[in-house]
């Protein structure tokens, strides 16, 4: 694994700050679930993609962290738009990538999870309530990284949230994949070391039986 994540550093464009493409590709050598995506770059040109559609479009970019304020992201493009939506997002960003990315459907509601590094401490988890109002809820839960998966499964119990995983109207979300999920980003954490600053992984959602990460943001340190 140490291999794995030296070559993963060595490849970014931005050494101290991944972009969301970059950032995905991190998590899924650790078992996490991202969409189907790729990353365009300025000026080239826009073959037919396999991707299954729709498609969302995002400028990604490791300095433009609040895409959708910018204008920096096209929902519900399909087949026969796609190609002018990623010209369109071009004429914005000029200088920047383009991701192009298969638009997930789901149920349930929105999760964070994210790991914090305390001077001190060291790395710590978190899970909790997601999505845009994850400063406004503040529903989170926080363990020392690494953890277990067992331990994972305690922290969503401490959830204000967590109701929606005893079938609350019809709800089918598993609670034990996401314990796994938290505790392999712990594990991460825990194999990157000094080299993590932060991470954020918001929303994290449950689609076709797996939660699925749409959104990744890694900080390295200097």
């Amino acid at each position: 694994m140490k291999n794995k994540i030296q070559n993963w550093v060595d490849s970014l464009e931005n050494k101290n700050n991944p972009d969301e493409y970059e950032s995905k590709q991190l998590v899924r050598l650790f078992g996490i679930g991202v969409p189907e995506g790729e990353r365009l770059s300025p000026g080239s040109a826009f073959e037919k993609t396999s991707i299954d559609p729709p498609y969302v479009l995002k400028v990604c970019s490791s300095t433009i962290l609040h895409k959708t304020e910018l204008q920096g992201v096209i929902l519900n493009s399909g087949p026969d738009t796609v190609a002018d939506d990623r010209n369109l997002m071009q004429k914005r960003f000029p200088k920047e990538n383009i991701l192009v990315e298969h638009q997930s459907s789901f149920t349930g509601p929105e999760f964070i999870i994210g790991i914090i590094k305390d001077s001190a401490l060291g790395h710590a988890v978190m899970v909790g309530a997601g999505g845009v109002f994850t400063e406004i809820y503040k529903d989170t839960a926080f363990r020392l990284a690494p953890c277990s998966v067992a331990d994972a499964g305690d922290m969503i119990e401490e959830l204000a949230l967590s109701p929606v995983f005893d079938n609350f109207r019809g709800l089918t979300l598993d609670k034990e994949k996401l314990a796994k999920t938290v505790s392999a980003v712990s594990q991460l954490a825990d194999k990157m070391g000094d080299k993590l600053s932060q991470l954020d992984i918001n929303p994290i959602v449950f689609c076709d039986e797996e939660w699925l990460a749409l959104d990744v943001k890694v900080m390295l340190e200097p």
